[in-house]
């Protein structure tokens, strides 16, 4: 099913799923769902388990990448470690959720949820200011970091993100430094991106009997592979282009780069239906 011209299309979109995390220093989870996603429709995949395979494959390349960057941030201390050991375990026990949720749901449902998170977070980038921050530092509740892990872990699985992308604006709104928020979640990353694909694989392996070629649950090794050694050097490269670009501009770009992926996916809902 997959011939020559697949290779070239997960290559291409390997690239620039890694541009992308690089320029807008994003996990890439966003950029790599909707790519995969685009890759398997054109593959010829049953269109009955298109985003479980682009959300499952998506957590499996985000686990290197995330070990990578959480040692770079623990070297350099910018995390909290006291926040890593109370969030981690209900962290935990939202990935398992949101497996059961995932594995639960058909692919339209999961493109309608993908859809208005991306949305979400599109117009949160375009449309945030800095005064909505609270003045200084506060330390969150106990009973918000439960519910913001739980949260997280459950999200995570059904977007095929690795979390930082739900827990970095929580954290800026408690006005933690960016760069302690950023390293915190680069340590989630590691917990949220190696449980869920491994969920995701136990899921679909013993329970919905995927049969796809190249594929073993709903991770697809091929576009692992694949995407693997094309993204972090490609990340490289979009975080040189990102040093030339002031920062109030990179999260316009990146407004708009996720409300444009919103779009999409929902006209691929439309189009389904």
């Amino acid at each position: 099913m997959f011939d020559i011209n697949i290779i070239f299309l997960l290559l291409a979109f390997g690239c620039l799923s890694g541009f992308f995390a690089g320029l807008l220093g994003a996990g890439g989870g966003m950029i790599i769902v909707p790519l995969l996603f685009f890759a398997f429709k054109l593959a010829g995949y049953s269109s009955d388990v298109l985003m479980h395979l682009a959300v499952g494959t998506s957590l499996a390349i985000i686990f290197p990448t995330s070990i990578i960057s959480a040692y770079t941030h623990y070297k350099i201390g910018n995390f909290d470690k006291e926040f890593i050991k109370y969030c981690s375990i209900f962290i935990f026990f939202g990935i398992i959720l949101g497996t059961i949720f995932t594995s639960s749901i058909n692919t339209t449902s999961l493109l309608y949820l993908f859809a208005i998170y991306t949305l979400t977070c599109g117009l949160f980038f375009l449309l945030f200011k800095k005064k909505n921050l609270i003045n200084k530092k506060s330390e969150m509740p106990k009973v918000s970091k439960t519910l913001y892990s739980l949260i997280t872990g459950f999200l995570s699985v059904p977007l095929g993100i690795g979390g930082a992308a739900i827990m970095v604006p929580i954290m800026k709104f408690y006005n933690y430094p960016i760069k302690t928020a950023i390293g915190t979640c680069a340590h989630f990353g590691i917990i949220i991106s190696l449980t869920g694909f491994i969920s995701m694989f136990i899921s679909g392996y013993y329970f919905a009997e995927i049969n796809e070629p190249y594929t073993l649950g709903y991770i697809n090794f091929l576009g692992f592979m694949i995407f693997i050694p094309v993204t972090l050097p490609m990340a490289r490269v979009g975080a040189r282009f990102s040093s030339k670009i002031k920062k109030e501009k990179l999260n316009k770009i990146y407004g708009v780069v996720l409300i444009v992926i919103s779009f999409r996916a929902f006209y691929e809902i439309f189009i389904s239906v």
